[in-house]
């Protein structure tokens, strides 16, 4: 049993034995052919070109390790470790290549961030940090018109949180290029309609509240195109209408409490379509027939000439028309006085003072006598001191013990 227990560590120990006998055969072989001279190279060339071999096959392994890198860690790091390697010229080459790649992906990067935020003070970020960029031109272009266009929207919003007239005026005035010109352009049209339709209807209110002629004309001179003009002119027809009316009811009222054919005459001259025009030329009839009947005729065109003349003869000087038509005036008044008091004069004084046979016969002559008859026959029929009996008026006491 010890026996089969011992014999696979037996096996293992000759095993063993073998093989270091052949590993010490070997090496001795080795040493040999090592000590021997070898008939190409000396030992020492040989130990260089194995050392040179050594060294370029690190130098390509490092430099395809960081071709495969690609970053400048990888080529600064080659060129750290090999200062002298076959490869440093290319790796230099590859740095400045990557940082001027890295300048430009940063570049670009930067100024496709300002185009996204779009403000100018994104694209004065972008100016300051890339000063020799590809797009500062263009960021100095956008920084011009972005301003430009923040000025011009800050004061649209100014505007439109006025909503004046003025405010829009002022934003058409300072950005007459602006975004929103054409807008500003129709509010201010709009707010010159409402403020034209608002001093419309304020006018016409006040046109309403005065009720006048005057006030309605006014507002149609001043809104000839105003909401409310036709109906202006109806009213102001309606009212020149009833001025007519009034002015007729007025004049002929005047006409009748005048009473005489030349009251009567001047209504119908002045007011050819009255609403009394009828019954005024049968009233002007009926007095001149009347008058006719009463009172003597004159021939007062004579007259007025004779008097005329004999005024020249007296003052001197000329004679003119407007004299004679002066005293016509006057002698047809005085007609007309006659006839309409005519019921007021007795028949003694009628005639007296109406004689034809005198030299010049005047109308204003007869009148001046007819009220100077009638006056003093008032007179004559009213007492100075009322009726009897009359009473002294009382004496102050002090005034007659006064002389004592």
């Amino acid at each position: 049993m010890a026996d089969l227990g011992q014999q696979p560590n037996r096996k293992r120990s000759r095993v063993f034995l073998a093989t270091m006998t052949l590993a010490a055969v070997a090496a001795v072989a080795g040493l040999s052919a090592c000590s021997q001279p070898s008939d190409s190279q000396p030992p020492t060339a040989q130990r260089q070109a194995a050392e040179e071999q050594a060294r370029r096959d690190t130098d390509e392994k490092a430099w395809a390790d960081a071709e495969k890198t690609g970053t400048v860690a990888a080529y600064t790091s080659y060129l750290q470790n090999f200062g002298s390697g076959a490869h440093v010229a290319e790796a230099s080459q590859r740095i400045v290549s990557l940082n001027e790649q890295a300048r430009k992906d940063a570049d670009e990067k930067a100024w496709a961030e300002a185009e996204k935020t779009g403000t100018a003070a994104a694209y004065m970020a972008y100016i300051q940090n890339f000063g020799g960029g590809a797009h500062v031109a263009q960021a100095r272009q956008r920084v011009t018109e972005q301003t430009r266009k923040e000025a011009d929207e800050k004061a649209w919003a100014d505007a439109v949180r006025a909503g004046t007239a003025a405010a829009f005026t002022a934003y058409t005035q300072s950005f007459s290029s602006g975004a929103h010109v054409a807008e500003a352009r129709e509010r201010l049209a709009a707010l010159d309609e409402q403020t034209r339709k608002e001093a419309d209807e304020k006018a016409w209110t006040d046109a309403l509240r005065v009720g006048t002629l005057a006030a309605f004309t006014g507002y149609i001179q001043k809104f000839g195109s105003g909401a409310h003009v036709a109906e202006a002119r109806q009213r102001v027809a309606a009212l020149e209408d009833q001025a007519r009316k009034e002015e007729d009811e007025k004049a002929w009222a005047d006409a009748l409490r005048a009473g005489t054919p030349s009251a009567f005459t001047t209504y119908i001259q002045k007011f050819g379509s009255g609403a009394h025009v009828a019954e005024a030329r049968q009233r002007a009839a009926a007095l001149e027939t009347q008058g006719r009947k009463e009172l003597p005729s004159i021939d007062i065109k004579n007259t007025c000439k004779a008097a005329a003349g004999a005024m020249v003869s007296l003052m001197g000087g000329t004679t003119t028309e407007q004299d004679v038509n002066a005293c016509l005036d006057s002698e047809q008044k005085a007609r007309d006085q006659i006839v309409k008091d005519r019921a007021t004069y007795s028949s003694a004084d009628k005639k007296q003072c109406m004689r034809t046979g005198v030299y010049l016969p005047s109308y204003v002559e007869w009148l001046t006598c007819l009220e100077m008859e009638r006056d003093v026959r008032k007179m004559e029929r009213q007492p100075q001191f009322g009726t009897a009996p009359w009473s002294l008026p009382k004496v102050n006491p002090a005034i007659n013990s006064a002389g004592r």
